[in-house]
């Protein structure tokens, strides 16, 4: 299923599959009560883009990142009458949507972190700039890379690698990293880089993919307990919908997208446990319907415009 946006191709400075993300957004203008909920806000891209083609649109927004969220704020300054931005995690919804329960028109997941993240914020989120160890969204989380990377048993560490960023040389990466810290606390991200380099034989390094890039992932995923938030805000965000309202995902790697798959799966068969479908005794009729046989991707004009899209994919899903 592909939607043909027409006229909203010439925006400018969109976020990732922002052609995607308006035209379901059109299919659903008028139920409920005319309010949409981007769960991750961010810098505010998807939000802006809604509220300026979608006048009679309200949109709550979900930002964990308070620094982030000043940002927003500022750039959606002119649609302060039509917005309703929380500092908090999206899978606390159920902590502030309660009043909106089956009147939301639609909803919108775009997972992974900001160009803000990787770019401005400081956090050591990224190899491309040596920085401190940190990687929380939220500063108000007590665990940070440094102590995933510091503390945590050889045996642990080689287990997110493996579970978060699909590394094969886990163990011995997580080994050589507990070698090397038994001298000197590992506290910069290129310090980590340049020991997971190391830690991979030179013939079995993918091309163009910096051999830190999974590890990256694993630890930022650790840090921010990433997936099960994904898990759990699925679980309650199609209970706000209204009847016909659509569910928006964009994941940006396999462990996300494969997440999301599998719930909207579940709820197109009228399931909404996690046991396996043999022991599952959920009612059978259908919660959702999916609109995305398969993934959507980024057309080829915008991966070129913007890099960040190449590996986005998007599921979408209507309440019914």
């Amino acid at each position: 299923m592909r939607h043909n946006a027409g006229s909203q191709d010439t925006i400018v400075h969109q976020p990732v599959m922002y052609r995607e993300v308006l035209d379901f957004a059109k299919d659903v203008i008028g139920l409920g009560k005319n309010i949409f909920v981007d769960c991750t806000l961010g810098e505010g891209g998807h939000t802006e883009l809604l509220l300026e083609v979608y006048k009679d649109l309200t949109i709550i927004g979900f930002e964990r990142d308070s620094e982030i969220l000043k940002i927003a704020e500022k750039r959606l300054t002119q649609y302060k009458e039509r917005i309703n931005l929380i500092n908090d995690n999206f899978r606390n919804m159920a902590n502030h949507l309660s009043g909106a329960a089956g009147n939301i028109a639609g909803m919108l997941f775009d997972f992974g972190i900001s160009s803000y993240h990787f770019d401005k914020s400081g956090r050591g989120f990224s190899f491309s700039r040596d920085e401190q160890l940190d990687m929380r969204l939220d500063d108000k989380n007590d665990l940070n890379a440094f102590y995933v990377i510091n503390k945590y048993p050889e045996k642990q560490l080689a287990d997110i690698f493996f579970e978060y960023g699909e590394e094969r040389w886990a163990k011995k990466i997580a080994k050589v990293i507990c070698g090397r810290r038994k001298d000197k606390a590992i506290e910069k991200t290129g310090e980590l880089a340049d020991i997971v380099t190391y830690a991979i034989p030179k013939k079995y390094r993918v091309k163009n993919i910096h051999p830190a890039t999974r590890v990256f992932q694993a630890v930022r995923i650790e840090v921010n307990d990433e997936l099960t938030a994904i898990s759990r805000s699925i679980d309650d965000a199609y209970k706000y919908l209204a009847k016909g309202g659509v569910l928006i995902a964009i994941s940006f790697h396999s462990l996300e997208d494969r997440i999301v798959k599998d719930k909207f799966r579940r709820l197109s068969r009228g399931c909404t446990c996690e046991l396996e479908r043999k022991f599952c005794t959920c009612e059978s009729e259908p919660i959702v319907s999916v609109l995305t046989k398969k993934p959507l991707v980024a057309e080829r004009d915008e991966v070129l415009s913007n890099n960040r899209s190449r590996s986005a994919k998007l599921r979408a899903c209507i309440k019914l």
